[in-house]
């Protein structure tokens, strides 16, 4: 168990060591995490917790029934870092990208700073059949102390979070008022990582 426990405490509290090992997906334990957040199967879940308690997360994600939809969630998150790569822009200490063009509800929120460590903030723009996304967040590698509250800056425009990490969402036919947000967000924040570096 200490293996599930030590991984269960990274991955939930995001204290992964660097941006390589969140978005690398090398980790068993990173292919279960994939896995799991992208199962729409009501019986899978029911049927991996027993594997939990008596298998390592190497044999686990050996198991057919696991192995056997890895590849395509690989390539399907190897796709997403290369429209990030292509999309993500890092200005005066913050990424914008605008991916609503892509459907890419569920892709990793590390993959911006694994492409630009450097940055600080980050805000993206997505959409999926149910809403537009506007993610707003900060470097947890980052060298300079993010200083904007992201939650407060989200709230302003109808959504929440926390200090280092926020969302507005829109519903799916305010893509332009979406767009408007995320932009003066974006603004803002450069705005303010100019100030104070």
């Amino acid at each position: 168990m200490a293996e599930l426990i030590e991984w269960a405490d990274i991955i939930d509290g995001a204290l992964y060591s660097d941006p390589q090992s969140a978005v690398e997906m090398k980790a068993p334990a990173m292919k279960l995490t994939m896995v799991i957040e992208s199962n729409q199967d009501p019986q899978f879940i029911p049927a991996l917790i027993p594997l939990l308690a008596y298998k390592s997360l190497a044999e686990i994600v050996a198991e057919p029934r696991v192995a056997e939809r890895i590849p395509a969630l690989t390539e399907r998150h190897l796709q997403s870092i290369d429209i990030l790569r292509e999309r993500a822009q890092c200005k005066d200490g913050t990424i914008f990208f605008d991916i609503t063009d892509h459907e890419l509800e569920g892709y990793s929120k590390f993959v911006p700073y694994y492409l630009h460590p450097n940055c600080v903030y980050s805000v993206g723009l997505s959409k999926s059949s149910f809403r537009t996304k506007v993610s707003v967040g900060s470097n947890p590698w980052s060298k300079v102390e993010p200083m904007e509250n992201l939650a407060k800056i989200c709230e302003r425009y109808g959504g929440g979070g926390h200090a280092r990490v926020g969302a507005v969402s829109f519903p799916p036919g305010k893509l332009e008022e979406a767009r408007r947000a995320a932009q003066e967000i974006v603004a803002e924040l450069r705005a303010s990582h100019q100030k104070h570096s």
